[in-house]
């Protein structure tokens, strides 16, 4: 009966020691589980993840180890070489793309100019007395005068000088200007630089009349209104404080040796006006009213006026094709739309 005890027992303690082993067996897959999860997780996590993973690692290897204690040593073995192993993930390590911008790529966009002012438009002819503009005394180059626009009775240049004694180096012995003629410094040189052209050319002009005061022109519109009439005169003089004249930058001029320019049909067609109307600009001068022009420049036909503004202005005119009043105003009124500073003389 014995024997039969003993047998009992040993089957009763080789159940158990296989229990043992399944246990152990299980607690090795338990913890190799929880070393890959880790091992899986591990490279995507933060740092604190990272943090946790280590630790769950840790005491999957601790698990592991414990339980490999109790199997047998193949399976001991093959446990602790697992754990020792890094854990393959089988992902490639993520790329990081950066994109550059380059600075030449960055477009900035300018805001939209603000739309160009429109210009008033140039006055009728109307006889009005509003004071002109650009009527200082250095202002003369850009001066408007018509029959509206007028100086001061008080306007008198300072610079005057006699014009016969200001061209007697261009035909020296001839009398070209009345004794009492006289015109600003400038325009007087540059006229006797015109006179002098014009003499080598074979062109022998003279001077019919230069400055006038105000009182002058006064007296000079009289004379016409008794002449003519009243309405005839408004279109062929000025009257006073409206005449270019009275700047000291105008000239009436004639043939030398014939008569006043204004008693011909039209003194243009003469060798002496062909010659001024075509070279006058050269020098400084504008004709300021032209023919056909009369209702821009307010005046009828003078081809023998013409009035000094300097070379640079004159030539600017001569370019454009237009009537110098027309010129002036449109000039004055882009200064205005510009906001800027009155022009003045050098």
């Amino acid at each position: 009966m014995k024997p039969a005890k003993r047998t009992a027992n040993g089957s009763v303690r080789g159940s158990r020691a296989r229990t043992r082993r399944r246990v152990a067996s299980l607690a090795l897959v338990g913890g190799l589980a929880v070393w890959l999860v880790a091992g899986f997780v591990a490279p995507a996590a933060t740092s604190t993840s990272t943090s946790s993973t280590t630790a769950a690692t840790t005491a999957a290897t601790t698990a592991t180890t414990t339980a490999a204690e109790g199997a047998s040593p193949e399976a001991s073995a093959a446990v602790l070489a697992a754990v020792s192993a890094p854990p393959d993930t089988g992902a490639a390590e993520p790329e990081v793309s950066v994109t550059e911008v380059s600075a030449t790529e960055v477009s900035v966009t300018e805001p939209p100019a603000a739309p160009a002012a429109e210009l008033a438009p140039l006055p009728v002819c109307a006889y009005g007395s509003e004071p002109a503009p650009h009527a200082g005394a250095l202002e003369w180059r850009l001066t408007l005068l018509d029959t509206t626009f007028r100086l001061s009775s008080d306007y008198v240049p300072e610079d005057l000088v006699n014009v016969q004694a200001a061209l007697a180096v261009a035909a020296p012995g001839a009398q070209l200007a009345a004794a009492g003629h006289e015109l600003r410094a400038e325009a007087a040189n540059a006229l006797s630089a015109m006179f002098a052209a014009a003499e080598a050319a074979g062109v022998q002009l003279a001077v019919q009349s230069a400055y006038r005061s105000y009182a002058y022109q006064a007296s000079t519109f009289d004379y016409w209104v008794e002449l003519q009439g009243h309405q005839a005169a408004l279109r062929t003089s000025a009257r006073a404080g409206h005449s270019e004249h009275q700047l000291g930058t105008a000239v009436d001029l004639r043939s030398r040796g014939g008569p006043a320019a204004w008693d011909l049909d039209d003194w243009a067609l003469t060798p002496e006006g062909a010659w001024a109307g075509s070279n006058a600009h050269a020098f400084g001068f504008v004709m300021s009213y032209p023919a056909g022009a009369e209702a821009i420049s307010c005046y009828d036909y003078e081809p023998w006026h013409f009035r000094y503004v300097g070379a640079e202005l004159a030539a600017a005119i001569h370019a454009a094709g237009e009537v110098p009043r027309e010129f002036l105003w449109r000039r004055l009124q882009e200064q205005a739309s510009a906001g800027a500073a009155p022009e003045s003389n050098p």
